[in-house]
């Protein structure tokens, strides 16, 4: 049963870190982005699941800076049925071109997911254990980058089961447009 509700909630990180809320956004008095051209990966998924993930990329910070309760996040999500790969940073900035380790609640880098199938249909949740990320260019309009991780989790046909891996590699490039957002209602 606990599996079941990490799936659900991790469906739901992935949807909220991919359109970078408007509510989160117009909270802090920020900007939201939307996708422009250039904005894709590939990835390929190895081990209990096997897929060729592709397509749109969004990346930004999620939450209110100011407060010190916000994170930055890429959402890669493939718009079929090859799943949804979501990396994210609690530093609450875009980080700079370089090396970044990506493992689990205790790193100070980047923590991964990989959730198989559709947003209307997931098929099991990977948490990373351990893996690189290279970021090789970044800046407020756009980041590109690698990665690559091993992560562990379970398949909704057998929640109870949370003893699944995958490795998971990919590239992606992202360019973003700015939309303002009108500021919050007190």
């Amino acid at each position: 049963m606990k599996s079941v509700a990490v799936l659900g909630l991790g469906v739901i990180a992935l949807t909220t870190g991919a359109f970078i809320t408007a509510s989160a956004a117009a909270g802090s008095g920020t900007t939201i982005s939307s996708l422009a051209k250039g904005s894709y990966f590939e990835a390929r998924v190895g081990g209990d699941v096997r897929a060729m993930p592709a397509g749109a990329v969004a990346f930004g910070v999620v939450g209110d800076s100011a407060a010190g309760m916000a994170a930055f996040t890429i959402t890669m999500t493939s718009g079929g049925s090859s799943g949804a790969i979501l990396l994210t940073n609690l530093d609450g900035q875009v980080p700079a071109p370089g090396r970044y380790e990506i493992g689990d609640a205790g790193t100070s880098g980047f923590r991964a997911s990989y959730v198989a199938g559709s947003e209307e249909r997931p098929e099991g949740l990977f948490r990373a254990r351990h893996g690189v990320l290279e970021i090789t260019a970044s800046s407020a309009e756009h980041i590109s980058g690698q990665f690559s991780f091993s992560a562990e989790g379970f398949m909704a046909s057998d929640a109870s089961d949370e003893d699944a891996k995958v490795t998971v590699k990919g590239a992606f490039t992202s360019t973003r447009a700015m939309v303002a957002v009108r500021e919050a209602q007190p």
